[in-house]
C-alpha cells in the first residue's frame, strides 16, 4: 500500500512543473503561429505595392517624357559634332602610334606615312588571334 501513497505523492510533486511547462509549451506554440499569420499577411500585402509603383512611375513618366526629349535632341545634336572630332582624334592617335612604333624599328618615316582609310572589324577577329 505504501508503494501506491509513493507514486500519488511522487505525481503530486510532478504535477505542478510539468503543468508549467505544459503553460510555457503552448504560450511558445501560439506565438510562433501569431508571428507567422502576420508575415503572411505583410507578404500578401505586396501584390499592392507593385501597383503602387506603377502608379507613381506613371505619375514621373509623364515628366519624364518631356525631359528625355529635350535630352535625346540635346544628345543628337552634340553627337554630330562629337563623333567627326572624335574620329580625327583617333586618326591621330593611330598615326602616332604606327610612326612611334616604325622609329623605335629604325624605320625613317618622318613625312612618309598617310593613313588612308580606317575601318572596323569584328571583335570576334581580335579573340581569335
Amino acid at each position: 500500500m505504501e508503494s501506491i501513497f509513493a507514486v500519488a505523492n511522487w505525481w503530486n510533486n510532478v504535477k505542478g512543473p510539468l503543468a508549467d511547462a505544459g503553460i510555457n509549451t503552448l504560450i511558445g506554440i501560439a506565438v510562433v503561429f501569431t508571428v507567422l499569420l502576420f508575415i503572411s499577411y505583410v507578404i500578401s500585402l505586396f501584390r499592392y505595392i507593385s501597383v503602387f509603383e506603377k502608379k507613381i512611375a506613371a505619375k514621373k513618366a509623364g515628366k519624364t517624357a518631356q525631359e528625355e526629349q529635350i535630352a535625346i535632341e540635346d544628345v543628337s545634336d552634340a553627337e554630330e559634332g562629337a563623333s567627326e572630332t572624335d574620329d580625327l582624334e583617333l586618326i591621330a592617335v593611330i598615326t602616332a602610334a604606327i610612326q612611334a612604333y616604325e622609329e623605335a624599328q629604325g624605320n625613317a618615316v618622318a613625312g612618309d606615312l598617310v593613313v588612308r582609310s580606317i575601318r572596323k572589324i569584328d571583335k570576334a577577329k581580335w579573340q581569335r588571334a
